[in-house]
């Protein structure tokens, strides 16, 4: 009978196990980063969608839009992502497409009122339409 043991020695090559309060503060980041871009959403969004000259009531609504889509695409995203199976794995097409997909809607929604100007938008009128389609598609 062969009995394994664990040597005093052998036990410094073991990974150390990370503390409690290190993955606390890692858990937390990951929430500061989450409402710190929320913050910026409802903060800076808002006078945005004014300057593009959509309404004050209808802002409340394109901000609501965010969530409901949330709501209806992570589950369906989550679906298939369980199912996936690329030589990248599970995870990673859908991590490389999001990133791509938020790369270019961060610029439509950015530079909306320049592209809108750029397709013809008058600057001396309040409601700019181009701009509006521009910043709704990208939104």
């Amino acid at each position: 009978m062969v009995f394994l043991s664990l040597n005093v020695e052998n036990q410094s090559a073991l990974p150390s196990k990370p503390s409690l309060l290190r993955q606390i503060i890692v858990v937390v980041s990951i929430a500061v980063c989450v409402q710190f871009g929320w913050a910026l959403q409802l903060s800076l969004l808002t006078p945005y969608v004014h300057l593009l000259g959509i309404p004050h009531a209808s802002a409340a609504y394109i901000l609501f839009c965010g969530p409901i889509i949330g709501i209806l695409v992570q589950p369906i995203v989550g679906y298939y992502s369980d199912r996936c199976t690329s030589r990248f794995g599970r995870r990673r097409p859908f991590i490389a497409v999001g990133a791509k997909a938020v790369a270019i809607v961060g610029m439509l929604i950015g530079y909306a009122a320049d592209m809108g100007h750029m397709f013809g938008d008058s600057l001396e009128k309040k409601a700019r339409p181009r701009a509006i389609a521009i910043f709704v598609v990208g939104f």
